[in-house]
């Protein structure tokens, strides 16, 4: 690399959160994002809210919704099939 400046993959980029940054929670097998009791397509999340028209970051938490841990559950008591999770 040019100069002594070398690129940093680990270096955590901050963004600026705020106390009333929105926060999702987002299954991290199928992307459902959880709201009002029910998980629903990200991309009917993302229209309904307008997500892409607020200033601030929204922020994720990840979860399992309960058709992806039951698929779990079931996977990893399977004696015949491998696991890929």
């Amino acid at each position: 690399m040019p100069g002594s400046a070398m690129h940093n993959r680990n270096r955590i980029i901050p963004f600026p959160g705020r106390r009333g940054s929105p926060r999702l929670v987002v299954c991290s097998v199928c992307l459902r994002v959880h709201v009002d009791g029910a998980w629903m397509e990200a991309d009917d999340l993302i229209r309904r809210l307008r997500t892409f028209e607020l200033g601030d970051v929204v922020r994720l938490g990840g979860a399992l919704c309960e058709p992806c841990e039951t698929e779990l559950r079931v996977r990893r008591h399977s004696d015949s099939e491998t696991l890929a999770a």
